[in-house]
């Protein structure tokens, strides 16, 4: 990909973003920082709530721009980024149909509550939204991911996107319908 790159990885829980971040990490010989890792290891939490660290914001974008100015590419991944700035080269914003999205939620054994919060966020481009909104549309890149994704593919929409600045559009709402949304949540 040529010089170093700073990349977020962000999206809905259970889009794939640790998985993804991991895998492309290795491909480009690049270090893959899980956030919330990070957030825990530094205490960079200001509570513990219904046994959720709640992360202290101001800490946190510390830390990580301190990890950013390094000369190395960087990959960056929580659905937390979407939240705030980070001196990032692009912002990969993974998605996931909100139908598969609450079947890998519940996988995961996640509260029905978290689960519907989840999938209307997804629902709703609520990560995709906040990161435009932060990033700007030049620096931000959405990538379906609803069907397994290798990093390889990844790269190659990087690439394309560096060309281009266009990412794809992704809507689950238009699509969906609100009836269906709504069958999510029951």
């Amino acid at each position: 990909m040529g010089m170093a790159m700073k990349i977020i990885i962000t999206g809905t829980p259970g889009t794939g973003k640790t998985t993804i971040s991991r895998e492309l990490g290795k491909i480009m010989g690049a270090k893959a920082i899980e956030v919330n890792k990070l957030i825990k290891s530094k205490k960079l939490f200001s509570k513990i709530q219904n046994g959720e660290m709640i992360a202290d914001f101001g800490k946190l974008k510390k830390e990580l721009a301190r990890l950013l100015r390094s000369n190395n590419t960087i990959i960056l991944e929580s659905h937390l980024l979407s939240d705030f700035k980070l001196p990032a080269d692009l912002a990969v914003v993974l998605r996931c149909n909100p139908i598969e999205l609450k079947k890998r939620l519940s996988r995961r054994n996640y509260p029905a509550k978290k689960i519907n919060e989840n999938v209307l966020s997804e629902a709703l481009d609520y990560c995709h939204i906040n990161a435009l909104e932060i990033y700007g549309e030049r620096k931000v890149l959405q990538v379906a991911a609803t069907k397994r994704i290798t990093p390889k593919a990844i790269m190659a929409r990087i690439a394309a996107f560096k060309k281009t600045r266009k990412s794809p559009t992704i809507r689950w709402l238009p699509k969906m319908g609100a009836r269906e949304l709504l069958k999510l949540g029951a």
